[in-house]
Formats: structure tokens, sequence, C-alpha cells
């Protein structure tokens, strides 16, 4: 049986309120709905609760009764769950679990990797479509800046489709980091910027492809610092691309080129 919980002033429950609001001291997150969830028990991530609440999903409640006996559950009061979910319509089941964000590397960057940085991009569903990116591309990691909005809000883990939990994600103070970080491993930094000299077809297979805020590009740190910048054609009326798709079409041209070098 669960273990119950009806008040909000219960110390546990205060905890859990602040990982759902992206506490950045706890090291864990709030994962709310079946599909995130399962995504991220079947990577392995280290579970400290279950939540249920009174009314779940058919399907939401299907689901937990396959997990092993060995979690902890707690059940909450439809009121209680819904306080903790940013979502207008909770499916019923969430965990806290470890955050799969490590805000210092435990390893150098990979000699060959591929990595998307992330520089001031302010957006949720921006960058969670990145993190998503990343991983259909088979990237090695994606790196963010402290300018760039927290991977860990339930805006931005809902848009990674789960893709959070098989990309690593590594947090950086600041640009500088990132490229000290690059530099060790001899990766170049791609810079994506409308008035870059080259195309996506002329990126490279391995290094950093860096794609700056929504509303005003790339910083000038990242234009200096960039051995490349690189910009999509747009022949049609269009003067810009939204950050993720532009993200998108460079990625891709660079998962390409490392398929060729490998060849």
């Amino acid at each position: 049986m669960p273990h119950r919980i009806e008040s909000k002033h219960n110390p546990r429950y205060k905890r859990w309120q602040a990982i759902a609001r992206g506490s950045k001291k706890s090291g864990q997150v709030f994962l709310e709905g079946q599909r995130l969830c399962a995504d991220a028990l079947a990577a392995g991530v280290a579970v400290e609760a279950v939540l249920q609440a009174d009314t779940m999903q058919t399907a939401a409640a299907a689901w937990l009764d396959t997990l092993p006996d060995t979690l902890d559950r707690f059940s909450l009061p439809d009121a209680l769950f819904r306080a903790l979910c940013d979502t207008a319509n909770p499916q019923g089941v969430a965990l806290i679990c470890a955050s799969p964000l490590l805000e210092r590397p435990q390893a150098g960057a990979k000699k060959d990797g591929l990595y998307l940085v992330a520089e001031g991009i302010s957006d949720p569903g921006n960058l969670g479509t990145m993190i998503r990116t990343a991983d259909a591309f088979a990237f090695d990691g994606v790196l963010v800046t402290s300018g760039t909005v927290w991977p860990m809000n339930p805006k931005v883990l809902r848009a990674t489709m789960g893709a959070v939990f098989h990309v690593p994600l590594l947090a950086f103070e600041d640009l500088a980091g990132v490229v000290k970080w690059l530099k060790e491993a001899n990766l170049p930094l791609v810079a994506a910027d409308p008035g870059g000299e080259n195309p996506p077809e002329a990126l490279p297979g391995r290094g950093a492809l860096l794609v700056g805020s929504e509303a005003h590009g790339i910083s000038r740190e990242a234009r200096a610092r960039a051995d490349t910048l690189v910009s999509v054609p747009m022949p049609g009326r269009s003067e810009s691309l939204n950050a993720a798709s532009a993200a998108a079409i460079c990625a891709y041209a660079m998962m390409r080129k490392r398929q060729l070098d490998h060849h």
C-alpha cells in the first residue's frame, strides 16, 4: 500500500513542491505523466518516490501496476497532486528522481564528439526540442550556459519527449568554460549566425554547434571565439529561423558528415 500524504504542510510534500518548481539545489526532478516517467525508468534513473493521485487516467493506472514493489509509493488527494503539476490535466502519476543534468562534466569531451551548445536559449520549448534533436542525431551531449532556461524546467522536460534521459546534459557557468572543455579535446566550435560565411554542408563531422538567443542571436563572445560561423540559406521571404529549427538543420548536416567520415 502506498504511504498517504494529505497535508500541503507535510515536510516531504513541501520538498516535492520545491523540486517541481525546478529547484537547482535538490539534484532531483519532478516528472509527471506516464510517458516521461516510463522513459526515466527505462534509462535507469534513480527513483526516490512514485506519486499517484486519487484520480488517475486508465492507462496511467495500468502502467503503475507494472512497477516493482521495491519503489516507495505515495498517494495524494487530487488537489495536492495537481498543485505539483504545471499541466492543465495531469494523468495522475509522477516520479521524484535523480536529475539527469550534470553540473560538472565527469570526463573530458570525446575526441571525435558532436555536441550542441545552447547559449541564451530562453524558450523552454526551443531548448527541449534542441535536446530532442541532439538525441535524434546521436550527438554526444548538450551543453547549456547560465543564460539559458533551466533545463529541468517542467516545460523543457516535456518538450524533450524523454530525450533528456538519452543524451548527456552538461551545465557550464559560462561560455569560457565550454570553450576550455572543448579545446582540451581539440574540438572546433561552430556557431549558427545569419552572417555566417559557411553553409551547413560545409560543417565538420566533429565539434560543437552553438545556437544562440531567439531574440538576439549569438553573443559577441561566441562570435569571437567560434572557429566557424554557419548560416542556413533562406531564399524565401522569412528573415530568420526559429532557434530550434536552425539547430536541427545544422545538427543534421554535422551528423551526416560524421557518418561519411566514418565510412
